[in-house]
């Protein structure tokens, strides 16, 4: 059933048995995994089922870093969440990114794959991935095209890591129907924003949720279990809430906020190689040209530095992608161009347009030249680039805060600051040199590298690819992280954490099966909780 929060009358009191914040993968989740199990389950989303410029406001905030990101645009506010966003591929994390790793501060998760491996399955159907094998040579065996074009690796310095294409599922349309058919077992409440969670004298206790609207309007929803699944605003929302601890709940050791990562994303070098035509296909994310193709290959081989080789360099799990491409693609009024049409294809007046015109305008020879490339597929143009996907080292530093600035419901906005440490370039140096000497081994070809020294700065154009871990990291001890092994919040009874917050550490893949997997994981121990 679906309510939207605005039709029920102010300072309306909701009781349930268990309260989910945030309608995305890990709240849908959730959700459709509490169905059927005769207990009372509300999901408050704080928009609604569509877009609206008023409720995605809400997500502004203010990067401080030097290292930018996006708060505004890079999440979702309405029911589906990012997924929206999402480009479909998948794939599980890596054994060794649950382990203990020496050279990574910090690194370790309270449980090992082995812990995670009974519930992959069911995201996997959540994911609509039609066959979940993430072997390379099952899909040689599948596919000759691949077969015949695949790079002949030997498993040392550099491996082969399989992602899933996903169609890709978005959360809010194709579980909108199972949740509206729930009836009264299953209440989703819509332009439902949740401005505090309030609890007992001792903060031993969740006793309620209060909402604020657009409208003015206040309610409150009381539960025996609450769960904060709204990504970066889960850490958000244990900061604001400090009626009873001045630093927030949960933050006895403050912790709340802190090791944010992201995938430290960067395209640099090119790849001169001579393999087969099309070979690059199976080894790119989806790009500009296959977006127009009726069909598209089901899966993704990218590189990946060994087990063994991430543990000899010293260095954070990545993997590598190819991406065709034409000269002046890369070039800041290309760029600048793209950026405009981005926000014209969602519909939106383009942020800063007078400034990106400009930047087009003054690069546009490059622009024009990369258009003429494209249009004419003009092979003498075209570069094979490498674009590098990385883990980012747990970072206490790097954190999430409240800033000074209000939002519309009167709350203090988010403030990030993104930190990338030496670990994160020497993982993209070495991983530049690891695949430059394989290219050679295997005889085909070299990589150009323009990335060369730890002593340089970041080049311009790292980014975050909008995958947003930690802030409510997960560890058994509470000086270290906001959760324990089981995902509640350390010295709280009855309040829960999902999503990509909680990871202590992000691997080199994509998050949003590992999300669905960990909210699957939790459903599994609530329900347990609520005999």
């Amino acid at each position: 059933m679906f309510i939207d929060l605005r039709s029920v009358p102010d300072e309306t009191v909701i009781d349930t048995d268990v309260c989910i914040v945030g309608g995305g993968a890990a709240g849908i989740t959730l959700a459709m995994e509490l169905l059927g199990q005769g207990h009372r389950t509300c999901l408050l989303e704080s928009g609604g089922l569509d877009f609206d410029d008023d409720v995605q406001a809400l997500n502004d905030g203010d990067c401080i870093s030097e290292q930018k990101i996006d708060l505004l645009w890079s999440r979702l506010r309405y029911f589906g969440g990012t997924t929206g966003h999402w480009g479909g591929n998948c794939a599980p994390l890596d054994p060794q990114d649950f382990e203990e790793r020496p050279w990574i501060p910090d690194s370790g998760w309270p449980f090992g794959i082995a812990e995670m491996e009974p519930y992959y399955p069911r995201a996997y159907r959540y994911c609509e991935l039609p066959v979940p094998n993430f072997s390379a040579d099952y899909w040689a065996e599948q596919s000759e095209s691949f077969r015949n074009r695949r790079l002949s690796l030997k498993g040392d310095p550099i491996s082969e890591k399989i992602f899933l294409k996903s169609p890709p599922t978005r959360f809010g349309e194709v579980y909108r129907a199972g949740l509206v058919t729930a009836g009264n077992l299953c209440q989703v409440y819509l332009n439902a924003n949740v401005v505090e969670i309030e609890a007992d004298a001792e903060a031993k206790q969740a006793l309620s949720l209060r909402t604020g609207g657009i409208d003015g309007k206040t309610h409150r929803f009381r539960a025996r279990i609450f769960v904060l699944a709204a990504g970066l605003e889960n850490a958000r929302l244990l900061l604001l809430s400090d009626r009873v601890r001045s630093q927030g709940l949960g933050n006895d050791h403050d912790t709340v906020g802190r090791y944010f990562m992201a995938h430290t994303t960067l395209r640099t070098g090119r790849a001169m190689l001579s393999i087969p035509e099309g070979t690059a296909s199976y080894y790119a994310t989806l790009g500009w040209e296959q977006r127009f193709q009726s069909e598209v290959n089901p899966f993704i081989d990218a590189l990946q530095p060994s087990r063994e080789a991430q543990e000899r360099e010293g260095i954070l799990n990545t993997v590598v992608f190819f991406e065709e491409s034409y000269e002046g693609e890369r070039t800041p009024g290309f760029i600048a161009m793209r950026r405009i049409a981005k926000q014209i294809v969602y519909g939106r007046v383009p942020d800063n347009l007078a400034h990106d015109l400009g930047t087009v305008i003054g690069d546009l020879d490059q622009v024009i030249k990369a258009l003429y490339a494209r249009s004419f597929g003009d092979k003498s143009y075209k570069i094979l680039q490498t674009r590098f996907f990385s883990e980012q080292a747990p970072n206490r530093d790097s954190r999430v805060m409240l800033g000074t600035d209000l939002d519309a419901l009167g709350q203090r906005k988010l403030t990030l600051d993104w930190r990338l440490g030496d670990l994160d370039k020497r993982t993209i140096l070495r991983t530049q040199k690891l695949l430059a000497e394989q290219f050679g081994a295997l005889g085909i070809g070299r990589l150009r590298i323009d990335f060369q020294s730890e002593d340089e700065p970041w080049p311009r154009g790292v980014d975050s690819s909008a995958h947003f871990m930690g802030s409510t990291r997960m560890s058994r001890d509470p000086r270290r992280g906001v959760v324990d092994e089981n995902c509640r919040v350390h010295g709280i009874e009855n309040l829960y954490v999902a999503g990509g917050s909680v990871f202590p550490t992000s691997g080199a893949t994509m998050l949003t099966v590992n999300i669905v997997a960990l909210a699957v994981r939790l459903a599994d121990h609530l329900r347990g909780k609520l005999i």
